[in-house]
């Protein structure tokens, strides 16, 4: 049987704390990494789009009135 101290209760829950803190920073970190990994992909699938509807829009017959609407929505949206 042992007895634990004050002093030595303190120290645990430091050391609990810490490990909780780390713990924390470190899920923090790796969720902001997937947001902008995310983040990254739409912006460049939206330029990917739009740059397709760029090049349909340079052909003869044009872009119809949905996909000229979206070229419009990209241009705002992309970065």
């Amino acid at each position: 049987m042992t007895i634990v101290t004050s002093k030595a209760a303190q120290e645990r829950l430091e050391t609990i704390r810490r490990q909780n803190v780390k713990r924390h920073t470190e899920a923090a970190a790796k969720t902001k990494l997937r947001e902008d990994i995310r983040r990254a992909t739409a912006n460049r699938n939206a330029q990917i789009q739009r740059d397709n509807l760029m090049e349909a829009s340079l052909r003869h017959n044009g872009l119809n009135q949905m996909a000229f609407d979206r070229l419009n929505v990209l241009k705002k949206v992309v970065r």
